[in-house]
Formats: structure tokens, sequence, C-alpha cells
């Protein structure tokens, strides 16, 4: 009998150590880039839904419009303005508001909105600690809750002390959209039983004729007296800032605090915000306004320089800002492009528009 020899096995070959780091480099990059995917998808989706918001602000704020004979919506009562024009206004519960607190746009805004807590301040959402700030023993109801701390140590105005921290100060005082309350609607204060609009009897002069100065006109108040609809800006997304350069990177501004007003980036003849570029830091409103000049077409740094405290444009989610015109047309937007002063007054007629205080 002859026996069959055994088949000789081939030895099992492992990897070798240069081929699992290069599998594990492979798996890495592909994780990278399927994150780096699902993030920009994250964050594209976000601000369509702040986009949305941004309409649904808009359209109420048209209809407000509609309801007051095309009185466009102040952007700010001081407490002795609604006092003279007699006026109250009551949260999502029916509760009569302090006037401290309704001095801004969104509670006379709100009646006309479907869902005002979940449109100006939805961005928010997990963000608002569980408060019970009438003692019931339940949590305080979707719009009561008080404001919170601004970032990077902004102190509020002197006008919202006794607003600050106030139940429904959250949704008057730091909504996801900024109104442009100087120059639509009008910024009223109050001297004694008169009311007028900031900047109401402000001077100005048209391009290329210096030599004749013109007086009003600054403040839309009728939705028919605007002339631009597809330029002029009615709200963004904004935000209450300290002197300072704010860089954003990897979306750090997606959950700061909101602001009810936003300004341009010159009030009258004071620089208060642009794109950083290594020289205005600190100018503040004694500098002269030839060391700071808005106009079109500037380019973005990434960089926002805040010069004076103020409200000033805020980048969520893709570091651009969102911005709604009066026409009703979206966009996401640039800091250096937000510099076009023809965005922000419908009378200006050129980017580096200025006017008298």
């Amino acid at each position: 009998m002859t026996a069959t020899a055994p088949t000789p096995r081939r030895a099992l070959r492992g990897f070798t150590i240069v081929e699992l780091l290069v599998t594990v480099a492979i798996i890495a990059i592909l994780m990278g880039l399927l994150v780096g995917g699902l993030r920009g998808a994250l964050g594209s989706a976000k601000k369509t839904k702040e986009l949305n918001g941004l309409r649904g602000v808009h359209a109420a704020w048209y209809q407000y419009a509609n309801n007051y004979e095309e009185n466009l919506l102040p952007g700010f009562l001081d407490v002795q303005a609604q006092a003279n024009w007699q006026v109250t206004y009551s949260n999502t519960s029916g509760q009569q508001l302090p006037r401290a607190v309704t001095q801004t746009y969104p509670w006379r805004l709100a009646r006309f909105m479907d869902n005002p807590y979940g449109t100006l301040v939805g961005y928010l959402d997990g963000e608002v600690p569980v408060q019970d700030t009438d003692g019931d023993g339940q949590p305080d109801p979707p719009g009561d809750e008080p404001s919170q701390p601004w970032d990077d140590g902004a102190v509020p105005p002197a006008w919202a002390a006794n607003a600050v921290g106030q139940r429904s100060s959250l949704i008057s005082l730091q909504p996801a959209f900024s109104y442009n309350a100087l120059y639509v609607g009008g910024w009223y204060e109050s001297n004694g039983a008169v009311s007028v609009p900031r900047f109401q009897n402000s001077t100005w002069t048209r391009a290329g004729n210096a030599s004749s100065q013109l007086t009003g006109g600054l403040v839309a108040t009728k939705l028919a007296g605007i002339s631009r609809t597809t330029e002029l800006v009615v709200f963004a997304s904004g935000t209450y800032r300290a002197v300072g350069n704010y860089k954003s990177t990897a979306n750090p501004e997606d959950r700061v605090p909101g602001c009810a007003w936003i300004v341009p980036p010159v009030v009258a003849q004071t620089p208060v915000w642009e794109p950083f570029t290594g020289l205005q830091q600190g100018l503040g409103a004694g500098t002269p306004f030839s060391s700071f000049a808005p106009q079109a077409g500037v380019s973005d740094t990434g960089v926002l320089a805040v010069n004076v405290q103020e409200a000033v444009p805020l980048r969520r989610y893709n570091n651009l800002v969102a911005a709604i015109r009066a026409d009703g047309s979206t966009e996401s937007m640039s800091i250096g492009a937000l510099m076009d002063m023809r965005m922000w007054i419908d009378a200006a007629d050129r980017g580096d528009f200025t006017h008298d205080d």
C-alpha cells in the first residue's frame, strides 16, 4: 500500500504594520469626509430653516402694515412713547406685559405670527434653562423665559435695564431676527408728550450735490413709501456685542443670543462695525470718519470688527448673515456685502452714504 504524502499547508501571512497604518489612514480620511459632509448638510438644513423663519417674520411684518393703513411696524417705542400712544401689549398667554419689556418689536408682531416662540427663539432650543419664575411649581410656558446674558461681556443699553431678566424678555430682547429699527418703522424716543423717530430731522446730501442739504426722509414709516424694496434690508440675524474682533469658525455663533434690533455699519457718522483688516480696531465714536468708510463691494476677512458696543450682524450656521429685504427676498450674506449703506437706508443713494446726527 502506497502512502500519500500530505499536502503542504501554505503559511498564513498577517498584515504588516505599514499596511495597517495605510488602512487606518484611509478609514480616517473617509470618516473625515463623511463627518464634514454631514456637518455641511446639517448646517445647510439649519440655514434653510432660518431663512424660512425670516420669511414668516416678514409676512407678519407685511400683515401688520396692511392692518395699520400701511404704517410700518415701529422698531422701538420707549416707555413714554407707549404711554403717549396709549398702547399695551400682551404675551402668548394673554398677560399684559410691562412697558419696559415691550419697547422692541417682537411682542407687537407676535399676534400676527402662527408660532412666535418657535420662530423667534427656536435657535436656543435646549439651551434655555427650565425655570419657574412665578413660583407656581410648574415650568414657565414658552415665551415667559427671561433674557440671557449677551456674550463677551456686552452691557445692555440703559433703556433695557428694567427689562433684562424679566419674564417674557427673552423674546423681546433676544429674538433670532433683528429689525433695521433705526431706518425702518422708526426708533421712537420721547421728549415729554412728543414721540418722534430718531433721525427724523437729520440732514444729508445727495451724491454729487454736496452744496444742497436735505432734511428728513431717512426713516421709512409707510410701506408704500419704500422706493427700493429689492435692496432695503428689513430683518437680519444679529446680536449685541461689546467692542472687539469676532472670528467665526466651525459655527461658534449658532446659539449666540440674538437681538431685537440691528444697526448699519455706520450710524449717522459713527463707525460701528466692518470686516476687520487690522486697521480699525478700537476706532470708537470720536474717530474721524475718513478712517472708516462704508462702501459697496467690500471683501470679507472672516473677522467682524465692532468699534462701538451695539447690535451687529451675526453669522449663524454657515458663517453668513441671513437677511430679508422689503420685497420678501432672502439671502445669506457676508459681512463685506452688508457694508453698502443703500441696503440699510431707503434714501441712501451711494454705498458710502452718511448723514448728520
